[in-house]
């Protein structure tokens, strides 16, 4: 959606293909066949960060349908409950600091020990992450001497749901660009986005060329190292100068011959990149049981439970890194989860569990763990590869983690590589919006790290 709209803004004739009846995909909904109810595959959130997927969804008149909120709210495993907020009006990082101070999660200790760790990420130089692409953020928490329990209690619910991977596995410089782009660089970085409708709403009246609904691809036809044609189930025929394959990785082969997926660079390291499941449960109650949108739980099996509708019957919970619950009964996932809620929601201490449905999406994203950019393929075809074909996809090379900002980075990506082979004498920016820019005093602290690298490089 992302690269249609893009390309159809430059003038370009669009099609966009999708197998599915709804536009989404995995950030997407689906009809429940035995109420007709339309739920989400899982709760999807955006942070204030996201500044592409915020204005593709003012592109497409869907920003309205996202309520943002200011306050980040925590509970442990009794109910006790704490918040995180900005005081308006304070630059970042200071806008957090007042609420930090008086977060009685974390210990008095444990309290100065993030400070210190927020203060190292502030100061880290563009070289520092691209080292730390490479380097387990479990080391990286062990160098700062950030305590077990203080990870249990503020790192991992950021990082688990932002990353989709275990806190210590992942790469530092993912784990790190969350807390400094979120936290630490923009007032507005942490600002939670969560949608007021269902995921396919959103997209309701996405319009951008050709778009053909239930369509699904069978077949690319090649001319040499070219794409001609694609071929559709329904027997269309679809004549293509580029092509931009807009499908979870482990499905390219299928539409690409052997020889030309050897010959181009990009495949050669895809069936590297490591696959994670989310889990997302829907529960519905006889009573009230949530009286705010959201709760990040310290302890699990529940992450996070997000409130579905306006009173607090019906909740959705999210295990993200689900790895271990693939296999397990949905009815006992069910039971464990029903436990949980009781013991976390005072309200839900007497509420009866109406119904329950369990979704897992196996191949949610890929791993971010350390490494793991090497084998992440670039949009655009490299030399010797197929000439119009394009990538795009949270797994690609976008310098994000696989969410909704780095899928629309990626489209946004491809739809400029496009234009750049279609129309190359054309003067264009790219379409891809930049980052929030830092406020004082934070700008001034980049400033620092910078200053210090270009001096020890003189050196």
């Amino acid at each position: 959606m992302a690269a249609a709209a893009a390309l159809d803004s430059a003038g370009l004739s669009v099609t966009l293909l999708e197998a599915r009846r709804f536009l989404g995909g995995r950030a997407g909904s689906f009809q429940d066949p035995i109420t007709g109810q339309t739920l989400d595959n899982c709760q999807h959130v955006l942070l204030g960060c996201c500044t592409n997927l915020i204005d593709f969804y003012r592109r497409i008149g869907a920003l309205d349908k996202i309520r943002f909120e200011r306050t980040i709210r925590f509970a442990d495993a009794a109910g006790g409950r704490w918040g995180l907020f900005g005081t308006p009006g304070l630059p970042a990082p200071l806008h957090l600091a007042a609420a930090f101070a008086a977060f009685g999660l974390l210990s008095v200790r444990e309290r100065l020990e993030a400070a210190r760790a927020m203060t190292d990420i502030l100061l880290l130089r563009d070289g520092d992450f691209q080292r730390l692409a490479d380097v387990p953020f479990g080391d990286w928490l062990d160098e700062h001497d950030q305590s077990p329990d203080l990870v249990r209690k503020l790192y991992d619910p950021i990082v688990i749901s932002g990353l989709n991977e275990q806190t210590r596995d992942s790469a530092a410089a993912y784990a790190l660009k969350i807390f400094r782009d979120a936290l630490l660089v923009h007032a507005d970085g942490y600002l939670l986005g969560l949608p007021i409708c269902p995921l396919g709403e959103l997209y309701s009246h996405f319009f951008a060329g050709d778009v053909r609904l239930g369509t699904r691809l069978t077949e690319l036809r090649f001319s040499g190292h070219r794409v001609t044609e694609a071929v559709t189930a329904d027997g269309q025929t679809i004549a293509a100068d580029a092509v931009i394959l807009a499908t979870n990785h482990h499905t390219i082969s299928q539409w690409i011959p052997l020889e030309l997926l050897a010959a181009d660079a990009r495949f050669s390291m895809l069936d590297q990149l490591q696959s994670v499941p989310i889990l997302g449960a829907h529960l519905w109650f006889d009573r009230p049981v949530l009286n705010v949108s959201h709760l990040a739980l310290i302890e699990g099996p529940l992450q996070w439970l997000f409130r579905k509708d306006d009173r607090g019957y019906a909740v959705h919970g999210v295990i993200s890194a689900a790895r271990e619950w693939v296999n397990i009964p949905r009815e006992k996932c069910l039971e464990l989860f029903e436990r949980q809620i009781r013991t976390v929601l005072p309200g839900a201490a007497g509420a009866k569990l109406e119904r329950g449905v369990v979704v897992i999406e196996k191949r949610a994203t890929f791993s971010p763990l350390p490494g793991s950019d090497r084998h992440r393929p670039s949009q655009a075809p490299p030399s010797g590869g197929i000439e119009n074909l394009f990538l795009a996809g949270d797994y690609t090379q976008t310098h994000w983690p696989a969410t909704m900002e780095g899928a629309v980075r990626s489209g946004r990506m491809a739809a400029d590589a496009v234009l750049r082979s279609l129309v190359p004498q054309t003067a264009h920016g790219s379409f891809v919006v930049d980052d929030l820019s830092p406020q004082w005093p934070a700008r001034s602290m980049l400033h620092f790290s910078r200053g210090r690298s270009t001096s020890t490089a003189a050196k």
